[in-house]
């Protein structure tokens, strides 16, 4: 059996579904990178635009030295349950983000992948993992490895599996025989999760202008939301899923997801009131080791503030107008005076 099979082997064999190799080259979309950044769609996001981040994603081997390959690496997460429905008095929070946060999850599984190479090799490996927060354009080099392609909404589709991924790659200084990128299969003349999209974030080369997009708004973004888009919201307190949920290529039966068959879920529709009430330590407590612990207390009362206002519940008046008036965040403040305007 040839190394890359037995690499391939050991990553299922650790939980994750797909697993290619791509060269450490400059990845294909790296123009299309430049461009989103020239044109300030990266919104708030200033580290996507520092200069030592935009040569590490020139070429992977500013971050490993020697780097030779890339391997890439994709495990499957729940989607949302279908027959889940949201009462006036509840919120959202996207899927990804009811599990045990990834990062940490998949971080040990690719080091663990990482030590059975090595093994494998009988030598040692100079190695870096990356899951998700390393300066490197993993879709890219997951599409160059065959493991789906980058739809219209940005996200890395497969063909068995969708877009509910994680992606995590292991650089490493051992050449591999790359794999073929995927070229049979594409968003043809599909274009439901542009039209699907509440703000309308998603631009015409299969990127997102974050300064418009219902995730990066409540998640990243630390000031106020824009105002035109706060209705746009809906109940969403965390996330946005509705470029995946429409997508055609996510309405096919999916397998089990290895990493969080047994994982403990968050509640995904939490009551809007109660999550309104939270205290600081309340909040970190309930959503310890998730991502939604990356919108941070500030960002959430914000959200769900913004939510109360669209959902014009009158349980929560009393509550937005002890906060509008005494509420020393000024954004929170702010987000609740709004919610009692849509009453």
């Amino acid at each position: 059996m040839s190394i890359e099979a037995l690499i391939k082997a050991e990553a299922l064999n650790l939980g994750f579904v797909l697993c290619g190799f791509s060269r450490a080259d400059t990845p294909p979309h790296y123009g299309t990178y430049l461009d989103w950044i020239a044109a300030g769609h990266h919104a708030g996001m200033g580290y996507m635009a520092r200069p030592n981040g935009i040569e590490a994603r020139y070429d992977p081997a500013r971050l490993l030295p020697g780097c030779r390959t890339v391997i890439s690496l994709a495990t499957p997460y729940p989607a949302p349950a279908d027959d889940q429905k949201i009462q006036q008095n509840q919120g959202s929070i996207a899927a990804y983000a009811l599990l045990p946060d990834y990062h940490q999850v998949l971080k040990a599984a690719v080091e663990l992948l990482a030590q059975k190479i090595a093994q494998r090799i009988d030598q040692p490996l100079k190695h870096l993992v990356c899951v998700d927060t390393a300066p490197i354009l993993e879709k890219d080099y997951a599409q160059q490895a065959g493991m789906g392609w980058i739809a219209r909404n940005s996200c890395l589709t497969s063909l068995d599996y969708g877009s509910w991924l994680f992606l995590c790659e292991l650089l490493v200084d051992l050449s591999l025989k790359p794999d073929k990128p995927l070229t049979n299969s594409d968003c043809a003349d599909c274009h439901r999760c542009q039209m699907a999209c509440p703000t309308k974030a998603i631009l015409p080369n299969r990127s997102i202008d974050a300064r418009r997009c219902l995730s990066y708004l409540s998640i990243e973004h630390r000031g106020p939301i824009p105002v035109a888009f706060r209705p746009l919201i809906g109940q969403r307190i965390f996330g946005c899923d509705t470029c995946q949920t429409i997508c055609p290529s996510n309405h096919k039966p999916k397998h089990a997801a290895p990493f969080f068959d047994h994982a403990q879920l968050l509640d995904p529709h939490p009551d809007l009131l109660q999550s309104f009430l939270l205290t600081e330590a309340e909040f970190k407590s309930i959503y310890a080791n998730t991502p939604v612990l990356r919108s941070k207390y500030q960002g959430f009362r914000r959200n769900v503030a913004i939510v109360l206002g669209n959902a014009r519940l009158e349980a929560a008046r009393h509550a937005l107008l002890d906060c509008a008036a005494k509420e020393p965040d000024a954004v929170v403040g702010e987000a609740a005076a709004w919610a009692l305007s849509r009453y």
